[in-house]
């Protein structure tokens, strides 16, 4: 039995728990960390998890895998210690890997220690055609992203927007994948994905819509084995409209896969 411990324990950590007692996973739940203790003991009843103290605890328990749902900022931290420590790593903000000095020293880091960094699909489509076509050429990476106004809500405020101003469809964002990643943390993690698997950073556009219901990611990728465009309309999480639902479904995905005798796709 997979045995994981979780840093962070919000929305995407949540929905992991409920996959394990609805039972279509079945990992054992180990350890938990959240700066905000309370979040993690609430997850701690559900599942008989220890409660830990620190990452630097977390680490040290006998888990085979580390699942970093908690922050872009906590991802340098969080994965430098479980790999240390013979663990191998799930991210789930990989907007921390805009940053290409961070993902080169975890990347050399899980390679001295022969261990392996996972990152989901997340909320996206076509990542292992991508994967596949990166092996040719791959000219250019095209990201349009359009999400209800209230997921972008904090990242708006942030760049000096009201958002209870955009009455209509309104492209907040143009430009590429590592000043998307600064200006939206937490909306546009799928950006960092999309650019890892092509290795071509992606340009993006952001668009805010007061009508939207889902969180639509348009990707359009050309190079020498042709073009590949992908839709996808996620319907946010209930308990966060910052999460695609399809995001925490791939996690889950992840940890499923890890213990199936069969992986399909790349």
């Amino acid at each position: 039995m997979l045995k994981i411990g979780m840093v962070g324990c919000g929305t995407i950590a949540t929905l992991i728990v409920k996959a394990v007692k609805s039972g279509k996973i079945n990992p054992k739940i180990v350890a938990l960390y959240d700066k905000n203790r309370h979040k993690s003991e609430e997850l701690g009843k559900l599942t008989n998890a220890e409660v830990c103290n620190s990452v630097d605890e977390l680490v040290t328990k006998d888990l085979d895998i580390v699942i970093e749902c908690a922050s872009v900022k906590a991802v340098d931290e969080t994965v430098s210690k479980a790999l240390r420590n013979g663990k191998n790593v799930i991210v789930m903000s990989v907007g921390a890997f805009a940053d290409k000095n961070l993902f080169l020293k975890l990347y050399n880091l899980a390679k001295e220690n022969n261990r392996k960094i996972y990152i989901p699909s997340g909320a996206i489509a076509g990542i292992d055609a991508i994967k596949a076509s990166s092996l040719g050429t791959i000219e250019e990476v095209i990201l349009t992203t359009t999400k209800p106004v209230e997921g972008l809500k904090d990242a708006l405020k942030n760049l000096g927007m009201d958002a209870c101003t955009i009455s209509k469809p309104t492209t907040v964002f143009e430009g590429d994948v590592f000043e998307a990643i600064k200006e939206f943390p937490q909306n546009i993690n799928v950006s960092v994905v999309l650019s890892l698997a092509s290795k071509i950073p992606a340009k993006v556009k952001i668009i805010a819509d007061p009508s939207a219901v889902s969180n639509k990611h348009e990707i359009m990728v050309k190079g020498s084995i042709g073009i590949i465009k992908t839709t996808v309309e996620n319907k946010p999480c209930n308990d966060n409209p910052k999460t695609s639902a399809l995001a925490a479904y791939s996690v889950i995905r992840v940890i499923k896969d890890l213990s199936e005798p069969v992986r399909i796709g790349t």
